[in-house]
Parts: C-alpha cells; structure tokens; sequence
C-alpha cells in the first residue's frame, strides 16, 4: 500500500486534494489506521484518480465526475455529457476569439496604428437607382438595407437585365438620425434616382469580411482620418466589389470624403 503522500506524488494532487476527495467518496482511502488515522491507498487506485483529474479539467462538476466514476451514468448519458461539454467549449472558444480580436483592435485604435491599408483618391459623380431610409441607430441599418439590394436586384431581373456591378450604398448624418441609401448606377425602372456628387479627397480602404464586422472597419478608418488632421463629411461610400460566396470573403470598399 502507498501512504497519502506517496500516492499524492505519483497522482500529481496535493495530500489536501485527496483528504477533499476522500471525504466526497469520490477516491476514498483503500485504508485508514484506526490508531493514528493515516490514509493508505492501492496502486490500483491511480487510475481512477487520473480519471477524475482528466474529468474535471474538461471542466466537469465533481458532481458528474462522482456520478461517471460511480458507473451512475450508461455509456449514452455519458456521450451526451461529452456532447454537452465540447460544445460549450467551443462556445467558450469562439467567444474568447471574439474578445480577443475586439481587445486587439481598441489597442490598435488607442495607439493609432491599423494593419488596414488605407488610399487617398478622388470619388466620381454617381447617379443611382436606389431605395433611401433614415433610421435613429447604425444598429437599425443591417435588418433595411439588405431587403433594399434585394427590392432592386429582383427589380433588374424582371425587367429581362442581369444584375448591375458594383454595388453602392451611401451614408449621411441627420442631426441625431442617419439617411442612408442602397443602389446601382444604372437606370432601373420604378426606382427614385440620386445623385453622389464627385469628391475631390477620400481616404478609403478596402475591407474582407462580412457585414458584422464592418463597423470596426469604419473606426479604424475614422481614427486614421483623424491621425491625419483631416475633417471627414458626408455621405461617405461603401462599394461593394465582391459578394460572391461566404460573407467573410465579401469585399467591400469603404470610401471617406475629407476635406482639411
């Protein structure tokens, strides 16, 4: 038999850990000397307190491990409890991904640098066949203008045309609202038609990835515009180059006008 300390060496616990998992009657001692109340355990006990280690590091309850060391849990409940846990660490993963690369680029955005690749150039005039709508938050526009490129695609195929290249959807402030259009700069028929004047100086930068996510990629813009000294104004231009396939291979370029 092993004395406490020496089956704590070879499980690689405390003698703590296992005074606690012996009182769960999780890995109880194999014997317990009535005189002094030393603890001894089997050899044959190391695996299933590596059993219980490898459990709870996968981030099992000691109740679930208790109730799978137990022989409480069939072999499908115990699937699912896997299911369950692979799940939510992949949950888990994906949100800390998230957090990650949201934390990354408030610090790109506090030390002024961006891996963007950001271009000065003149906009031209447009005239486009659009659907326009004013909404009180940037948080309102992605659930409108979505139905409103649809409205006019499904508008350009019923009248016997193929769908215009590029897209174009444009931005301007209201006071405390935000107008905002969707269109194609050609002519289609029972749309209203407007006009983008051509713009002498835009910093623009063109951005992969889906519409989540562009938001971050108009602050970065709007802090390199700033790093700049420069005054942005409105409208300001998205051009959508490539929406082929899975959104986060979209291309979409992003077009700032400045003045300063």
């Amino acid at each position: 038999m092993l004395s406490i300390g020496d089956f704590a060496r070879l499980a690689g616990v405390s003698v703590r850990m296992l005074r606690h998992y012996d009182r769960l009657g999780l890995v109880p001692a194999a014997h317990v000397d009535p005189s002094s109340g030393y603890r001894y355990y089997e050899p044959g006990q190391l695996p299933r307190i590596h059993a219980l280690l490898a459990l709870k590091d996968l981030g099992f309850t000691l109740e679930q491990v208790g109730e799978m060391l137990g022989d409480r849990v069939d072999g499908g409940e115990l699937r699912v409890l896997f299911d369950e846990r692979r799940a939510a660490l992949r949950e888990q993963i994906d949100s800390d991904t998230r957090r990650l690369a949201e934390v990354e680029r408030r610090l790109r955005l506090m030390e002024g640098s961006s891996t963007m690749e950001y271009i000065e150039k003149e906009l031209p005039q447009l005239s486009l066949s659009q659907c326009t709508a004013q909404v009180g938050d940037t948080s309102e526009i992605g659930p409108v203008i979505g139905p409103m490129f649809q409205q006019l695609v499904e508008a350009q195929v019923k009248q016997g045309k193929a769908p215009a290249h590029p897209a174009y959807a444009w931005y301007r402030a209201d006071g405390e609202r935000l107008d905002f259009g969707a269109g194609f700069d050609t002519e289609i028929d029972g749309f209203e038609t407007g006009e983008l004047d051509a713009v002498e100086r835009a910093v623009t930068v063109t951005y992969v990835g889906p519409m989540s996510g562009i938001g971050d990629a108009w602050a970065e813009l709007g802090t390199h515009v700033a790093s700049l000294g420069l005054e942005p104004y409105g409208p300001c231009r998205e051009v959508y180059l490539d929406t082929n396939g899975p959104q986060e291979k979209w291309v979409t370029e992003l077009q700032q006008p400045v003045r300063g």
